[in-house]
């Protein structure tokens, strides 16, 4: 039972936090680490398509530092692995987890998080890490073997531990330069057209999303225990194009039907298409709704204060005549059902309000074994991870 000064505890708390929550913490410059959905599209050979990078840059002027040839660089390039694109988006084409490690993508970019001036900082304050795509591509050993039911439990505990792992190592350099992260979770390969043209069983398709969703349950903890902002791209993904056996067709935005199972074409003639040529990529009005996501994300878990695109904008953006409605978010919803911010350790349910119902929550969790629930940085689910969590909630936001 809750005493009179208990009760004024929690009040004041609240107030502390609602406080911390409004201030101010705008993004002056944007980072980037992952694979091609952020590597700008400028850089493939379907570089009519604008990617979520490209558009915030060009309509939001988000600051991801000048491309190469714009810096003078010789030969027009960063080198490996940013190529020609912005001086802070160290994503790149073809990527998983293990190369981004390999390519030094994390460490070159917690290198720019320091002031300007020797030793490589560039002021960067904030990063997307969206890594993971490729590490269930349709291309991959991984994808194949579980497609087919070829990999025994043990051989998929490895694998996903591995993939986990190298998330956390990058999130670690990341978080301990003292960037502000949004970290995306594994988007699923199985809904994109070359995939479903290579390995049409849906059912099977399935397989790799139920393996998807166990990596996604650690990526969430990682977020939790190091108190990032979470960007659920999964499930927007999954909102967007449907799951394996039901598949949705079209995306309504500004009143146009984005034709979500149709590919352009490599001279561009269909815009209207829900990926590039290859069949893989989501073209620009798809990347524009990510685009959406990522600055809500900013604004709801790091105070920034981007205005969202309109679908007017999106389709504008894609070079795609205005239907006339706003009708996208019918669709997909506000964009805050897929951002959970874990800045605060005691807001268990990450809907940005410390309160009560956060402690219930989290005890009914723990007792069902949710390993979102272990909080106490030792593996495995104790008695002191309750004690854990009861520390960071009375003890505030800061």
């Amino acid at each position: 039972m809750f005493t009179r000064s208990a009760w004024c505890r929690v009040l004041f708390i609240a107030l502390v936090f609602a406080l911390a929550t409004g201030a101010s913490a705008q993004v002056a410059r944007l980072g980037a680490v992952g694979d091609s959905l952020s590597d700008e599209y400028f850089e493939q050979s379907y570089a009519y398509a604008k990617n979520w990078t490209m558009q915030l840059v060009e309509y939001r002027a988000v600051d991801m530092g000048p491309t190469a040839q714009a810096a003078g660089r010789p030969g027009g390039t960063w080198g490996e692995p940013r190529r020609t694109g912005y001086e802070y988006n160290w994503a790149r084409y073809g990527a998983d987890s293990g190369s981004l490690l390999a390519e030094g993508q994390h460490t070159g970019l917690a290198a720019q998080a320091g002031p300007v001036g020797g030793g490589g900082g560039r002021g960067v304050t904030h990063a997307v890490v969206a890594i993971g795509a490729n590490d269930f591509s349709p291309t991959t050993n991984a994808y194949f073997s579980l497609y087919w039911g070829l990999w025994s439990q043990s051989q998929i505990d490895s694998y996903v531990a591995a993939q986990v792992a190298d998330v956390n190592a990058a999130v670690q350099a990341l978080d301990a330069a003292g960037l502000k992260l949004v970290l995306g979770n594994y988007v699923d390969f199985g809904i994109a057209p070359v995939t479903r043209q290579i390995y049409t069983n849906a059912s099977r398709r399935e397989r790799i999303t139920a393996v998807i969703a166990k990596v996604n349950e650690e990526i969430e903890l990682i977020a939790r225990r190091r108190h990032l902002v979470l960007l659920n791209l999964n499930a927007m993904g999954t909102t967007i194009f449907g799951t394996n056996s039901s598949l949705r067709q079209y995306l309504a935005i500004g009143n146009v039907n984005i034709q979500l199972f149709n590919r352009d074409t490599a001279s561009h003639s269909n815009p209207l298409a829900g990926f590039v040529d290859d069949g893989a990529h989501p073209h620009t009005s798809v990347q524009g709704v990510f685009a959406n996501a990522v600055m809500t994300a900013l604004n709801t878990g790091w105070g920034a204060s981007y205005p969202l695109f309109s679908d007017q904008e999106i389709l504008s953006h894609a070079g795609i005549a205005y239907g006339g409605a706003e009708t996208l978010a019918a669709h997909v919803g506000p964009y805050s059902q897929y951002v959970r911010t874990f800045r605060c350790p005691g807001d268990y349910n990450g809907d940005g309000h410390l309160a009560v119902v956060d402690i219930f929550e989290y005890l009914n969790a723990w007792f069902a074994g949710n390993p979102g629930t272990d909080v106490d940085g030792v593996p495995g689910l104790q008695v002191a991870d309750i004690f854990a969590f009861l520390n960071a909630w009375f003890a505030g936001c800061p």
